[in-house]
């Protein structure tokens, strides 16, 4: 069918004015790259600012991600929109526990980004480890300097150990007993300046043995002489042993602990039998009837006491005889067992054969 030329001239009209739209629309469109957290797309959108591509993107973002550029900021055609969505941190720094936000992708770049990158740090995680978006605990000890008293020596450690406990046990391999005493909690963090002292504390078994003195028994024995006595039984100390347990403060006696005390032997009574007859009157110091005044001899030697015996026990009796000088004038056994009158008449034989020299300080009283 032919058309009439006031159709044609209407339908270049048309066709004329809807290819000028097209191009219109097409110039106002823009071509954006979106990066979200290392992910890049490009999306065409007619938004004229940051928070229209994101929504023309479907990208959400919370007060803690980093948008560059602004949200608000005019974008332009080829421009470039980068998401960095934050991660919660649950952190744990020398022992103190804090909450923060990162945006960083790895455990190394949040270390990076909160400036706590240092030189032998000890951290839980690996520093390659991709943080996920629900977030992460991490602990991170950084190098210590504590002072530590122990055995009389002072160490001065490098440390990233979580507490002085396993500071002393693991790092500096220290053989704590239960009763040894660490100068701190053992869950101490061991910080720069903190200063620990190891108190050893040992327990040692120790006997000890001390004397029971022992008594006396005195019996009375009608047939000796009141001024004479002997030992019928010499006495003997017993032992009482004691059983204590001794603390050693770093190897020093502290304190002490008796724990049981037993008699080891019993002591043994001495026993001493006391004579209780009268002893006749003393000889008067008169002239004998050989003209010698042997009752003054006899008192100035020994006290006129017929069973003296000198300190060392060597001279004994009235006459202060040597066990040999009596034996040779024919006495029998010790002088101290024979009669006064025995003794007299063994000195009178004595004198017959030596004179007085043989009681060179006393004999002058045999001529009184």
């Amino acid at each position: 069918m032919r058309r009439s030329p006031a159709a044609l001239a209407f339908f270049v009209a048309v066709l004329t004015l809807l290819s000028g739209g097209a191009v219109a629309y097409a110039a106002l469109g823009k071509t954006v790259t979106v990066s979200v957290d290392g992910q890049q797309r490009q999306i065409h959108t007619f938004a004229g600012d940051v928070a229209g591509v994101l929504d023309r993107a479907g990208v959400e973002v919370g007060p803690h991600d980093l948008v560059v550029p602004d949200e608000h900021a005019a974008i332009k055609d080829g421009g470039r929109v980068v998401v960095r969505h934050a991660r919660e941190l649950a952190l744990t720094v020398n022992g103190k526990e804090r909450k923060v936000w990162v945006t960083a992708a790895s455990v190394d770049d949040a270390l990076g980004e909160l400036g706590l990158r240092e030189s032998g740090e000890f951290i839980s995680a690996s520093r390659s480890l991709t943080i996920p978006r629900k977030g992460l605990s991490l602990t991170v000890r950084t190098p210590q300097h504590p002072t530590i008293l122990v055995d009389g020596h002072t160490l001065q450690p490098t440390t990233t150990a979580r507490s002085v406990d396993d500071l002393l046990r693991w790092q500096l391999h220290l053989d704590l007993a239960p009763s040894d005493l660490v100068s701190v909690p053992s869950w101490t963090y061991p910080t720069d300046g903190l200063v620990v002292t190891v108190t050893r504390i040992r327990d040692r078994r120790v006997l000890e043995s001390v004397a029971l003195p022992f008594g006396t028994e005195t019996r009375y024995d009608s047939s000796m002489y009141r001024d004479q006595k002997k030992v019928l039984q010499e006495g003997r100390p017993g032992v009482r042993t004691l059983d204590y347990i001794y603390t050693m403060r770093d190897g020093k006696p502290w304190k002490k602990k008796l724990m049981n005390s037993v008699v080891t032997q019993a002591p043994v009574t001495r026993v001493v039998v006391v004579g209780t007859k009268v002893r006749p009157a003393a000889p008067q110091h008169a002239p004998s009837a050989d003209g010698l005044n042997w009752g003054a001899l006899a008192q100035c030697e020994s006290g006129g006491n017929p069973r003296a015996v000198s300190p060392g026990g060597t001279y004994r009796g009235l006459y202060q005889f040597s066990l040999g000088t009596w034996h040779g004038v024919g006495g029998a056994g010790d002088p101290i067992d024979a009669s006064s009158g025995e003794q007299t008449y063994r000195a009178q034989i004595l004198y017959s054969r030596s004179g007085d020299s043989p009681w060179p300080v006393c004999g002058h009283y045999l001529y009184s």
